[in-house]
């Protein structure tokens, strides 16, 4: 599409703490416009930024060319899936509203014809992706702290020489992009290795 635009909202869901922006949709033309009957999309992508629930990460071998296990577990605590249908009704609300509800023919997903809560449910775990940022894997923390996997330099626990300096490390998943916040940490950490 012709021209390319984005847009991107924070704002706290009903559940959200204070000062908590745990909801994130974003307004962008990455899509697949033969998808489309109309020859293009706008996509207004929903997140939970802050989610309660826990995935995993597990080798599968021993062999360091085997895939490993990874679980998202996305709606594991049910308050997930609550905020996700607040964000996709959101969503709806600002496409129904102009200067978009001029341009739009039709919702294609999550469908005009899905309306009752149960339905939206059952729509958003059918198509439900991740951005493809995951964090937090590896977790930095004090030697008091048992899920720390590295300490505040990036030295993994009970490793002689071992140094992570990646998203991995963050303790908690941030509320937005991963890419400065990973640049902003490993050139902090490189100051203290190198010194």
């Amino acid at each position: 599409m012709t021209p390319v635009a984005g847009a991107i909202i924070w704002t706290g869901s009903s559940e959200a703490g204070p000062d908590e922006l745990d909801l994130h949709i974003s307004g962008t033309h990455i899509f697949d416009p033969a998808l489309s009957p109309t020859g293009g999309a706008i996509v207004l992508a929903c997140a939970v930024t802050l989610p309660r629930s826990n995935g995993s990460i597990r080798l599968a071998s021993r062999d360091p060319r085997a895939m490993p296990q990874i679980r998202f577990n996305f709606f594991e605590d049910p308050s997930d899936l609550r905020r996700m249908k607040e964000a996709v009704r959101l969503s709806r609300r600002i496409g129904r509203t102009a200067p978009f509800s001029d341009m739009i023919a039709l919702e294609m997903a999550p469908g005009e014809d899905v309306t009752d809560d149960s339905a939206l449910e059952r729509a958003i775990i059918a198509q439900v992706d991740g951005y493809s940022h995951p964090t937090s894997t590896v977790p930095m923390g004090s030697a008091r702290d048992p899920g720390a996997v590295v300490d505040f330099a990036g030295a993994v626990r009970g490793v002689e020489g071992l140094h992570v300096v990646d998203a991995s490390i963050m303790p908690d998943i941030i509320s937005a992009p991963t890419n400065m916040t990973t640049i902003m940490m490993a050139e902090a950490i490189s100051r203290k290795l190198v010194s």
